[in-house]
């Protein structure tokens, strides 16, 4: 989740009015005891107020916010993105902030923008000040409102369908100042960071920064249409998969079907003309009487509810696949964060 450690203070920062940003400036960029107090009763000498010793392009923090977005994104026309500008704008900023400073702030070249070593500095320094202005701005909101804004989330399309959909409208419920947005995708392993606060999946994006709370097993089934155990026969043990044609989920099982009798686990080779990505796509198979299959409870529930299909080996199937959220490891997350993963864990998460 790219800049997500600061992105609360950062968007913040964006939109303060002047003489709050100038208030915030002082307070995170190092002003003395002394000084801070003379700020803050309004001391004044024989000569009028004595203004504080500070580097003016430290005032603006709209520019050092958008160094930071330049620094992280590595070019001025995804950092415009970010913050709803023109990279032309950001190129005037930057160049404005270097001259203030008296340092250069980047390396330009035909294979984009590196950080000077001053430059270094200075985003690490940002970096800490918003992560201190993120954690007051979260606390502060997460005290006084709750969950706030919209929460966004991304997770596989099967569970988003069968669990998330019908489980939402509850957790609004709960929380009448949220709003919720869901996006689904194939496979979370290659999402792109486009600032979600949650993935569901069993495979943990590839996304620096993330870490995870365990929802639960995600329950599977074996089974196949009676119109198919009519006519094939319905297999006595596991290992009799092996002459049966079986609809397989390529990337969910490359090694076979996983079984457990008593202490001993097992997998068990299997074959089948057919294959698909989608366990809605093969329990549909299933239904038609095209062989055996091995899907997610929640996928197969209705047609085992309707008879259109019966499960086999309910007692020896094993479920090793698990169902997780994962979100930023920052250390103050938004309460919409916190809150929505404690309702997923008291949720029926795989059952």
């Amino acid at each position: 989740m790219q800049g997500m450690s600061g992105r609360v203070a950062a968007d913040l920062l964006h939109i303060l009015p002047g003489n709050l940003a100038h208030r915030l400036t002082l307070l995170w960029f190092g002003p003395t005891n002394r000084n801070r107090r003379r700020f803050a009763h309004g001391t004044r000498g024989a000569e009028g107020p004595k203004e504080m010793s500070l580097t003016a392009a430290l005032r603006d923090l709209n520019k050092l916010n958008a160094f930071v977005r330049v620094a992280e994104r590595r070019s001025f026309t995804k950092a415009a993105a970010d913050l709803r500008t023109t990279p032309s704008v950001i190129s005037k900023h930057m160049k404005e902030l270097e001259a203030a400073l008296g340092f250069s702030l980047f390396n330009r070249s035909t294979h984009g923008l590196m950080l000077t070593d001053a430059g270094e500095g200075l985003l690490q320094h940002c970096l800490q000040m918003l992560a201190k202005l993120d954690g007051y701005v979260v606390d502060t909101r997460n005290l006084q409102k709750g969950p706030y804004g919209t929460l966004r989330v991304l997770a596989t399309s099967e569970y988003a369908e069968y669990m998330l959909t019908p489980l939402l409208p509850k957790f609004v419920k709960r929380c009448p100042g949220l709003r919720i947005h869901l996006s689904v995708a194939t496979d979370s392993a290659n999402v792109v960071d486009e600032g979600y606060d949650v993935f569901v999946t069993s495979k943990k994006p590839s996304l620096p920064g993330l870490i995870d709370s365990d929802l639960g097993r995600i329950r599977h089934v074996v089974c196949a249409s009676p119109k198919y155990f009519q006519r094939f026969g319905r297999p006595k043990k596991p290992q009799d998969l092996r002459e049966h044609s079986c609809l397989v989920n390529v990337p969910a099982t490359p090694k076979g079907w996983p079984f457990q009798n008593g202490s001993r686990q097992f997998t068990v080779d299997v074959k089948g003309a057919l294959s698909s990505n989608s366990s809605a796509v093969l329990v549909q198979m299933a239904a038609q009487g095209q062989g055996i299959v091995r899907v997610p409870h929640y996928a197969a529930k209705a047609a085992l509810a309707n008879k259109t299909l019966q499960a086999i080996f309910e007692g020896t199937t094993l479920s090793p696949e698990r169902l997780r959220a994962y979100f930023s490891k920052a250390k103050h997350l938004p309460a919409k964060t916190t809150d929505f993963i404690k309702f997923l864990q008291n949720s029926p998460a795989g059952r």
